[in-house]
């Protein structure tokens, strides 16, 4: 009976041994770049295709560095995203940037996950590069055209309106745009739009109802 039970345990070790390699393999041959911070938010481990997406040569340039440093806004993202990983578990449809070694910072989606390990807590993120599709860059063009002729219509009103007046109208369309665009980054979650925004919670709900966006409870 102690043989037989032995031999199980023994198929089952190799078993659990060969399912952790055929992961590993995954991880390292995916197209999606896969990083693995500790509790500190520091590299332990990245694929192949994070270190490309970063534009260094090996993984080993990037262990032991903090991911803030090549992830979006520093000292923002990574806080944001560790605040909900912590009340959610689970992150998903993040929005960000790589900055790259070299040229302008990359568009990302990127998904994260808290993880308990016998080393301790750990954080799981898949990024994946966010090619535009030409929808979207129209969109985006369509915003940028919105603003200029927005502005445009209002150094028209110069000599009619004081200064002041109109410096206001423009910040107002300004602010309107950044803070639509921090609740979409944030899913909604006001908390941390607030944060990206470098505002208090209570200065953000203030500029949510001047705006007219203060339609539902994203906390």
């Amino acid at each position: 009976m102690l043989r037989l039970v032995s031999e199980d345990n023994a198929r089952s070790d190799r078993l659990h041994s060969s399912n952790d390699d055929l992961v590993l393999k995954l991880i390292q041959q995916s197209t999606d770049g896969i990083v693995i911070t500790d509790n500190n938010g520091l590299i332990v481990t990245a694929n192949a295709a994070f270190t490309s997406l970063c534009q260094v040569a090996s993984e080993f340039q990037l262990q032991n560095q903090p991911l803030d440093q090549w992830l979006g806004r520093a000292g923002v993202d990574v806080s944001v995203l560790r605040k909900n990983l912590t009340q959610r578990g689970v992150v998903r449809q993040f929005f960000t940037t790589i900055n790259v070694e070299y040229g302008a910072p990359i568009d990302v989606e990127l998904s994260a996950a808290a993880l308990e390990g016998d080393t301790g807590r750990r954080y799981g993120y898949v990024v994946r590069r966010v090619i535009r599709r030409s929808s979207e860059a129209g969109e985006y063009i369509d915003k940028k055209e919105s603003l200029h002729h927005s502005v445009e219509q209002m150094t028209e009103l110069v000599g009619r309106v004081a200064l002041k007046d109109l410096v206001r109208e423009t910040t107002d369309i300004i602010e309107k745009m950044c803070i639509e665009s921090a609740l979409k980054t944030t899913g909604g979650n006001r908390a941390s739009a607030a944060e990206i925004l470098g505002l208090s919670r209570q200065s953000l709900y203030v500029k949510l109802r001047r705006h007219g966006l203060n339609n539902g409870n994203g906390d």
